[in-house]
């Protein structure tokens, strides 16, 4: 069975987190960041898709992943 846990990395002043059980790696998120803080990592989601990762440095937690997510499978939390 396949790991569908939530994956958290921490991003200068908060959290970003992609829901894999969710995510069916349609690549909205990796195409809407105004910053490129996003590519598709090794670990699979619901679709058997990648799923986006996080590049902290890049990452200002600007919330547009989130927000442009049609399985809102993004978190961001700000601390």
């Amino acid at each position: 069975m396949k790991d569908f846990q939530p994956k958290s990395t921490k991003v200068k002043k908060g959290n970003w987190t992609v829901f894999k059980g969710l995510c069916k790696g349609c690549g909205l998120c990796l195409l809407k960041c105004p910053n490129q803080a996003l590519i598709f990592g090794q670990d699979k989601g619901i679709a058997n898709q990648p799923v986006p990762k996080v590049l902290a440095n890049k990452c200002n937690l600007c919330q547009t992943c989130e927000v442009n997510c049609p399985e809102r499978a993004i978190r961001v939390d700000k601390k």
